[in-house]
């Protein structure tokens, strides 16, 4: 699964999550968010730095906010993105799921930094 498959498997949960997922397609829908982010993520190291796509994500996080890579800005948003998800992917009998809103800021997020990634010119959301 490429990450513009998993982002847009992602937004058919958003717009109509079958029946027999009734009560978990938030966190599967977050899953496959961060699946697209991680692996949009490895794809992009894999071109410029290849050294750091074998390091935990914190860590590529980390490196992304460096000026010769994407930029703090970008980083940033990558960094809020990845956190709110991997939070919404773990169910918690006292908390929520993730609401739509949240999902479709998350998703739009990705959307944009992998585009941005891919054309080597990330910005910000």
């Amino acid at each position: 699964m490429t990450p513009h498959q998993a982002l847009h498997t992602a937004a058919q949960l958003l717009v109509a999550p079958p029946v027999s997922m009734r009560r978990c397609w938030q966190r599967g829908c977050a899953a496959l968010t961060r699946l697209a982010l991680e692996q949009g993520l490895q794809r992009y190291w894999q071109r410029t730095a290849s050294g750091v796509a074998h390091l935990p994500m914190r860590h590529q996080l980390l490196v992304l906010a460096l000026d010769r890579f994407a930029g703090p800005e970008p980083a940033r948003t990558a960094g809020a993105v990845w956190h709110g998800l991997s939070r919404a992917m773990h169910h918690h009998t006292y908390e929520l799921p993730p609401t739509t809103a949240e999902l479709q800021n998350w998703h739009g997020d990705v959307a944009r930094l992998l585009t941005a990634l891919a054309e080597g010119t990330p910005t910000a959301s």
